[in-house]
């Protein structure tokens, strides 16, 4: 474990790690270019023996700061942790480091297969100069921590992955240091662990340490972090809250998985392409192109206010309109909305029979056919801005046992819609609290 402390720091002592103008290139023989994940190696590099990891990042990070760094595999993120471990030397730049630094990078890194636990524990406490008087109780803190208990006494080489990384965990968190680093290790362990190690890290930050991880998991970053730090191909996309980047970071892997799906199944419908240039839908499937079954064709879906798409405001209200072409007689005509947040996390669920008229449509237009409109209306001041996704459903009767019936039609279309604050809205919430449901509650208060 490093010491990178920099004597001469000469930026604002509140600053942590200051990185600028960080480059990482590797010059690669030819039976190297395999090893090099298929994300990372572009074509837009011209020289095919040389790879860079990392380009022209730039950021600095103050005392206390969680930071939560993400990105495609092979965007540079362990290159970075490695660069600020010192581990790896940049090709140039600087990252400048104010105090000591702990990291967890690697599977089993600072250990020794051959000695136990508490061998390499005790090795630990020893290299990072602990006072020997602190090492009884460090160790049992340690042990306890970490989970591992009867095999804290057994060489780590028959430990499995999860026992590693909890040891070096427990070791990294107990062991006082300025900055902590690391590399997709809080998903370790199981429910009490991850609970265990998230109360540390809330403790580190209160008392000004600073930390920064990489992870997959959205929740852990939106849970712990202040910030989120973005790698795209070696370079810095975006840093700011964790709800803005990794909205925009969902909402691009969903997007790019939508159409190479497309793409692939050659059936990217053109009324969705003109989705991106409105805010809210308006589409309108003619013809044969109408998507549906023997029972429902559906032929229009709009997500409206004041009857125009261009931009949806979060204050005002939403209107989703489904014109549905009922074919047959018979069976009932039942609507269900599911709205998903950026992150695929159902937002809420509407349904034409839970309506706030209480009118029974069970077995309305049921000897109908011809076209029908389903309305529902979203009140303004109920969702949070972002983007949404919708999952439209018509029909209902399954049997009991069942779960589709001839009358059930999902539509599987990607319907977008995206809601902004309106100019001079004030959001006292803000992006420092998450959550997509923000209702305008009544509320009174009085002198007692």
């Amino acid at each position: 474990m490093p010491d990178n402390r920099q004597q001469d720091f000469s930026l604002s002592s509140n600053v942590a790690i200051s990185v600028r103008n960080l480059w990482k290139k590797y010059h690669l023989n030819k039976q190297d270019h395999a090893s090099i994940p298929k994300e990372a190696y572009r074509k837009e590099n011209r020289n095919p023996q040389e790879f860079e990891a990392l380009k022209d990042v730039t950021f600095d990070l103050m005392n206390g700061d969680v930071v939560g760094i993400i990105g495609s595999n092979g965007s540079g993120k362990t290159t970075l942790l490695r660069i600020l471990s010192e581990i790896t030397k940049p090709t140039s730049g600087e990252a400048l480091i104010n105090g000591t630094v702990t990291s967890i990078l690697d599977i089993g890194s600072n250990f020794h297969p051959d000695l136990t636990g508490y061998e390499n524990t005790l090795m630990q406490l020893r290299v990072r100069d602990v006072a020997k008087s602190e090492y009884a109780e460090l160790l049992k803190k340690i042990r306890h921590f970490s989970g591992i208990e009867d095999f804290f006494e057994q060489p780590v080489k028959y430990y499995s992955n999860g026992m590693f990384l909890r040891l070096a965990f427990s070791v990294a968190f107990h062991i006082s240091a300025d900055i902590l680093i690391l590399d997709e290790v809080l998903s370790v362990g199981d429910e009490g662990f991850r609970l265990k190690s998230q109360t540390l890290i809330k403790q580190f930050k209160l008392a000004g340490k600073t930390i920064l991880f990489v992870s997959h998991n959205r929740n852990e970053i939106l849970e712990l972090c202040d910030k989120c730090l973005w790698l795209d191909r070696g370079s810095v996309r975006k840093v700011g809250t964790p709800t803005e980047v990794l909205g925009e970071y969902f909402e691009m892997q969903r997007g790019n998985y939508e159409a190479e799906q497309k793409t692939d199944n050659g059936n990217l419908s053109e009324a969705l392409v003109s989705q991106a240039l409105n805010d809210g839908l308006d589409i309108q499937w003619p013809g044969d192109d109408a998507p549906g079954n023997d029972f429902f064709v559906v032929r229009n879906v709009t997500v409206l206010q004041a009857g125009q798409s261009a931009r949806l405001y979060t204050s005002d209200d939403i209107e989703i309109s489904m014109v549905i072409e009922k074919k047959k007689t018979g069976g009932s005509v039942g609507a269900l909305l599911i709205v998903s947040d950026v992150f695929y996390q159902p937002v809420l669920i509407a349904n034409l029979l839970n309506n706030a008229t209480k009118e029974n449509f069970v077995g309305a237009f049921a000897d109908t056919t011809g076209l029908l409109e389903l309305k529902c209306t979203i009140p303004g001041n109920f969702l949070a801005q972002g983007v949404y996704y919708t999952l439209a459903r018509f029909g209902i009767d399954a049997k009991e046992g069942e779960k589709n019936s001839p009358h059930d039609y999902h539509l599987q279309e990607n319907l977008k819609f995206r809601l902004h604050n309106k100019p001079g809205n004030f959001d006292f919430i803000g992006g420092s609290v998450n959550g997509s449901v923000r209702p305008a509650f009544k509320w009174t208060y009085t002198k007692k």
